[in-house]
């Protein structure tokens, strides 16, 4: 192979390598975008407004966080109608706030009623059954 010959393909496999580093980056980000919570406000002034409120109380670096954001995924179109779902983040001056007047934590949930009064601090684990259960009775003691 002559020097010219090594000169040229050396630039060609730099821009190759270069392209699939983008290409990789792009593919990172579109699944970090996927993977971000959708349908959820991060208006805690929604409680007490007429409906039941789940505020998630999120910490970004908790996996317990994930596992309630997905157990809400799988009940939130069920209730979607009669509770707001809710999102803080515990890094946030709002999230501490929050987490300080409703004696909640990183990862859990806390229930309201439709007046806005705390009814309940559900700390990670949880499972939809519980949730769900829980909901039913929130939903239920406003119908008394």
């Amino acid at each position: 192979m002559s020097q010219v010959e090594q000169h040229t393909e050396a630039p060609a496999r730099a821009r190759k390598i270069k392209w699939i580093v983008v290409g990789l980056s792009l593919l990172l980000v579109a699944t970090v975008i996927m993977n971000l919570p959708r349908g959820y406000s991060d208006d805690l002034s929604r409680i007490g407004k007429g409906k039941a409120a789940v505020v998630l109380v999120r910490d970004k670096n908790a996996v317990q966080s994930f596992d309630l954001m997905n157990v809400l995924e799988g009940i939130r179109d069920k209730y979607a109608e009669r509770v707001e779902f809710l999102l803080t983040d515990f890094d946030t001056p709002e999230g501490r706030a929050f987490i300080t007047a409703n004696n909640a934590a990183r990862a859990t949930l806390a229930l309201f009623d439709a007046d806005g009064k705390l009814v309940k601090v559900l700390h990670a684990p949880q499972t939809a059954e519980n949730v769900q259960q829980e909901i039913a009775g929130i939903l239920e003691a406003a119908l008394r």
